[in-house]
């Protein structure tokens, strides 16, 4: 935890989701609090980036802009939010991450 103060929280989990990060911490060498604690703040940062993108897009709406879906998609791929092989033009739900338009 670089550059921060630490901090005590508790949280309820399930047990398979503590014997998950069990198992990876005698894996790893590292503790389940350091994996924990990387896991939030990792989610947490990409919920933000994704809260960021939604407020941008409603701005950018109220003032009559807007993007196609496939641009849409295009500036996802390149932030890194879908996956590479993201195919919007597979058809039903077959496919992971299928989009029907």
């Amino acid at each position: 935890m670089t550059g921060t103060r630490a901090v005590n929280t508790s949280i309820r989990m399930g047990e398979d989701v503590r014997d998950m990060y069990e198992t990876i911490a005698r894996a790893t060498g590292r503790t389940r609090n350091d994996l924990m604690s990387e896991a939030l703040r990792v989610e947490g940062e990409r919920q933000i980036r994704e809260i960021a993108l939604i407020e941008e897009g409603i701005a950018d709406l109220r003032v009559g802009r807007n993007a196609s879906l496939e641009d849409v998609v295009a500036s996802l791929m390149r932030r890194g939010m879908l996956p590479a092989d993201f195919d919007l033009s597979t058809e039903g739900d077959e496919g992971e991450g299928a989009v029907s338009v």
